[in-house]
């Protein structure tokens, strides 16, 4: 059974998982839909689900510490207009060059007093299509030994100067998505900050940079847990 990592209201990464905010500057109106721009339109249950390992990086009393975890996966409810609501979030194990690691891990979220949030469409000219927002509240710990001391290390998730994660949303057939191979909407984020939270031994690490790549479905039959349906975002 994977042990449980508490969540604190500072994201994260929240992640990781991922309670969801709407960023201020996304003016237009959002429609999730069913498979195409043309598709209907979409509530339901959720899920997104990082592809391939979630990588990091900082630098640790003059040297480059490298880290890398094997996933991630959130899932939650979502209304076609883009509000939504986390209920679920895991991370695969982690591990770090100077020896810190944690197990895979169902993230508890009872203490995360928000979790609600949005997908906002907000299309770039040759870029994204909309942006996915995960409020600050997800964090998530590792051990190891430092120096020879053993440690523990608590870490939360920022984006571009603000707690939590966020990241670029793109269509299934926009050209630009992270995972061309692909047939799924995507998410991507390259300006991921590890922030060490309270609790954490002073020789841990203190902040670093990561990045990582996902898809997003919902589901084709409500409430069965198996996401098969592809999501397209519109206005």
């Amino acid at each position: 059974m994977k042990a449980p990592i508490r969540l604190a209201a500072p994201l994260a990464a929240a992640t990781a998982a991922l309670a969801l905010t709407a960023p201020a500057a996304s003016a237009a109106t959002t429609t999730i839909r069913q498979e195409t721009a043309t598709g209907a339109p979409y509530s339901g249950n959720w899920q997104v689900a990082t592809v391939g390992a979630l990588t990091f990086s900082v630098d640790y009393l003059g040297a480059k510490v490298t880290g890398s975890c094997d996933g991630a996966e959130l899932q939650g409810t979502v209304q076609s207009t883009g509000a939504g609501e986390l209920t679920a979030a895991s991370i695969g194990a982690c591990r770090t060059s100077n020896g810190l690691s944690s197990p895979p891990t169902d993230l508890d979220l009872g203490q995360m007093p928000d979790r609600s949030g949005s997908v906002a469409y907000a299309p770039v000219p040759g870029g994204r299509d909309g942006v996915l927002s995960i409020s600050g509240g997800l964090r998530f710990k590792m051990e190891g030994k430092i120096l020879g001391f053993t440690v523990t290390c608590y870490y939360g998730f920022r984006t571009g100067g603000t707690d939590g994660l966020r990241f670029d949303v793109y269509n299934r057939d926009n050209p630009n998505r992270p995972l061309p191979g692909q047939d799924d909407a995507q998410g991507r984020s390259d300006d991921i900050t590890l922030v060490r939270q309270s609790g954490s031994s002073g020789l841990c690490p203190s902040n670093g940079t990561g990045s990582g790549s996902a898809t997003a479905r919902g589901e084709s039959t409500p409430g069965s847990g198996v996401f098969d349906r592809k999501l397209y975002l519109t206005s």
